[in-house]
């Protein structure tokens, strides 16, 4: 996957090896969601929460695994808030494109409700906004 970095006059301006970190970031999506499918959920009434999983210092599986979950969430989390900022309508294919690599063309045939060049100024805000939050 190519994508062009968008050049130095644009006010979506970011250096070439911040776009490629959070193209990368973007594309890690699909391995959070198929790790919090295999995290086993060892505690229902315990809150996913780094302030609030308290541990003894020791090796404890639950703690560990209750920091892990609650990383992840918040990584999946920023992704889609990000989405939703950029533009609430085209959400949910900004997720499509940045975290499965869908190209334009296969957008536009699920129904993409915009046309190429709309769509990829919103994808050059995403990576914009992304990058300035990782």
């Amino acid at each position: 996957m190519k994508y062009k970095t968008p050049s130095k006059r644009s006010k979506f301006f970011v250096p070439k090896e911040d776009y490629i970190t959070a193209i990368h970031w973007c594309l890690r999506y699909p391995l959070w969601e198929a790790e919090l499918k295999v995290l086993p959920d060892t505690n229902r009434s315990m809150a996913y929460d780094n302030d609030k999983v308290q541990s003894s210092g020791k090796n404890d599986i639950t703690a560990d695994i209750a920091i892990r979950m609650e990383e992840l969430e918040r990584k999946k989390k920023l992704l889609d808030d990000t989405a939703k900022q950029v533009d609430f309508e085209l959400k949910d294919y900004i997720i499509l494109g940045v975290t499965q690599g869908l190209t334009v063309y296969q957008l536009l045939q699920r129904g993409m409700p915009c046309n190429k060049n709309e769509y990829i100024k919103k994808r050059q805000q995403f990576y914009y906004e992304i990058s300035k939050k990782i």
